[in-house]
């Protein structure tokens, strides 16, 4: 006579046939108390048995919200890592308590890599897909058909990167797959801008700003005498001018680092800004009264000035690249510009022709000091 099975023992069998299908069963008490179930599709009842295993290993070791996240889409952590960080920026005395500053990047960026990973479940994302991710967009044209950079493709996995931590941290994901290989986001591959401004493109540029460009020239000399970002630049306020001190003091909540500087004011800045300040409205408290669209009218004064592939970011390196050559102590200069670390800092350091030979110049001077210390021992003894 066949052994009729028990409802406790149905209650607490490994796997489970639903419509014909298969499924490995576990089933536990969550922290509220609550039965909870769950069931993935298996092969054979040993393989059940094994995802069984398997789940219960991972509650074990890891809590019910892995479990939960097994069928977690890269949609559904897009939505949730969005609504957790790509938000705009709060602030609380001067202080960002939540949210991103520049969040409109990481949000297109973030777009992208959903259109691309979609529906695919992130526990079943690995290193070598994120890699053809990578491969498969550097073949990619940008809009305006260029050639997609290493630099734009960067920014894309780093965001990628950000969202599957958060995935780690929030506990639906055991480990990132960028932590299982290669590293595959190469800083040292991207192709570093090292464009400086002369002193002649400068006349020129500063020629092409009058007439009905003769807005940008506050603005581009400012640039160029205190490597000010454009963001820090266009936030500006009279408040934050001391003509008394001849200082600017650039707030917390303006600057990418989140930290407050002060820059001092050159004698052309100065004498700009009180031009400016003599023709402003009371009612203008913006220095430069600058929206952030002023890209064409810049790259036109550009085109006519004759000067190539200078964009207006290249004003915060032409300025970096003038501190040092002047002589400053490097640290002075991270404190005007605004670097926290060097490794960033030293890419704004160019050496040009001047420079290599002043460098020259000075290990031939400590050449000939050396021999000459030679002769002379050679000669007393």
């Amino acid at each position: 006579m066949a052994k009729t099975e028990t409802a406790k023992a149905r209650r607490e069998r490994h796997w489970r046939v639903i419509d014909g299908q298969l499924y490995a069963r576990y089933v536990w008490t969550d922290d509220n108390g609550k039965r909870r179930e769950k069931h993935l599709k298996a092969e054979s009842k040993a393989h059940a048995r094994e995802l069984y295993n398997k789940m219960r290993r991972e509650l074990q070791e890891h809590g019910e919200r892995l479990l939960d996240a097994e069928r977690m889409t890269f949609k559904d952590l897009a939505d949730e890592y969005e609504k957790s960080h790509l938000q705009p920026a709060e602030f609380a005395s001067d202080r960002k308590i939540s949210g991103l500053r520049s969040y409109k990047s990481p949000r297109a960026f973030l777009k992208t890599l959903t259109e691309h990973f979609s529906e695919k479940r992130i526990r079943s994302i690995t290193h070598s897909n994120i890699a053809r991710y990578r491969l498969a967009r550097l073949k990619t044209t940008t809009v305006r058909g260029n050639a997609r950079s290493i630099a734009s493709v960067n920014r894309e996995l780093e965001v990628l990167r950000a969202a599957l931590r958060f995935a780690v941290r929030s506990g639906w994901l055991i480990k990132s797959p960028f932590e299982t290989g290669t590293s595959l986001i190469s800083k040292a591959a991207e192709v570093q801008r090292e464009r400086v401004l002369s002193r002649e493109e400068e006349e020129r540029l500063l020629l092409a700003c009058t007439g009905r460009r003769a807005h940008l020239r506050p603005i581009v000399i400012t640039a160029l005498d205190t490597a000010m970002r454009r963001g820090e630049l266009l936030k500006l306020t009279w408040a934050d001018v001391d003509f008394d001190e001849k200082l600017i003091r650039i707030r917390a909540t303006t600057t990418k680092t989140e930290t407050s500087r002060v820059v001092g004011l050159t004698p052309r800045v100065e004498r700009e800004l009180r031009a400016l300040h003599t023709s402003a409205s009371k009612s203008d408290d913006l220095v430069f009264g600058l929206s952030d669209n002023f890209k064409n009218s810049f790259s036109a004064a550009c085109r006519e000035a004759g000067i190539e592939g200078f964009r207006f970011h290249d004003t915060r390196h032409t300025a970096t690249t003038r501190m040092v050559q002047s002589g400053m102590p490097g640290h002075l200069i991270m404190k005007i510009t605004g670097h926290t670390q060097t490794s960033t800092f030293m890419r704004y350091v160019n050496v040009n022709e001047q420079t290599a030979r002043q460098a020259a110049e000075t290990l031939a001077q400590f050449h000939a000091a050396s021999e000459t210390a030679l002769v002379s021992t050679a000669f007393i003894n």
